[in-house]
């Protein structure tokens, strides 16, 4: 990965980091994601845009055991220092979604925040170089917000697997506002089971369906089980 991404950008890579489970710990080498940030001086061209494309799909088909558990986010460091005031051209590919152009703006603070807290540079300067200063207030009111996200996302009856991202990663937010920290998604389901035993079913169901990559459609008593809890899980948040 690192190969390929240095192959194209060359010069203009500043710093390529890596953040999240593999980092931090509670990696799964059957279901975790592998997270990086490339930070670079120009934005992408439309042709660089094309090749990175390209190389991604490359990547998938030559190692399918990641295809699909890969998120790269591009972004300049011009943008990230300004992402407070003003989106900046970025691009990104994550599960579930192709290599793509986006604005990014402080919207993603939510991503910031850990790669500068626990980035690993694989090149380049430290994290806390490039990405400005965060502070934990700001972190935690972006998380309260992308918690409330989640409700309206759940309509009919999403595959398993997406309720149990969405389970799990509201499991997550609610330990991040209730003790200003990010942990993996396994330890705060099992924190959260202690914390809202009486849903402690669907939370066990929600890591199951994560580790099988579940995708069937999910019945739905458990879609609006699901719905039910992420709804509950943010107005404790406020």
């Amino acid at each position: 990965m690192k190969e390929a991404i240095t192959s194209v950008l060359g010069e203009n890579l500043i710093g390529l980091y890596l953040y999240g489970s593999c980092i931090t710990g509670d990696f799964d080498d059957n279901v975790s994601d592998i997270d990086l940030l490339a930070v670079i001086n120009d934005d992408l061209s439309e042709d660089k845009l094309a090749v990175l494309a390209s190389r991604h799909d490359a990547i998938g088909r030559g190692h399918p055991q990641w295809d699909d558990r890969v998120e790269v986010v591009y972004i300049s460091r011009r943008g990230l220092a300004g992402f407070r005031d003003r989106p900046s051209p970025a691009a990104v590919i994550s599960p579930g979604e192709p290599f793509h152009a986006i604005e990014a703006g402080d919207d993603w603070l939510i991503t910031w925040y850990p790669a500068r807290q626990n980035g690993v540079a694989l090149i380049g300067p430290p994290a806390d170089e490039v990405i400005p200063p965060i502070s934990r207030d700001e972190y935690v009111e972006s998380v309260r917000k992308h918690m409330r996200s989640f409700p309206p996302r759940l309509s009919g009856t999403p595959p398993l697997a997406s309720l149990a991202y969405a389970i799990l990663t509201t499991c997550r937010g609610l330990y991040t506002v209730e003790h200003g920290e990010q942990v993996s998604k396994l330890k705060a389901a099992g924190w959260a089971e202690r914390r809202l035993p009486e849903w402690s079913g669907l939370i066990r169901n929600a890591l199951l369906w994560r580790r099988s990559n579940d995708n069937t459609a999910a019945p739905p008593a458990v879609a609006d089980q699901a719905r039910r809890f992420v709804q509950k899980a943010g107005e404790m948040a406020r």
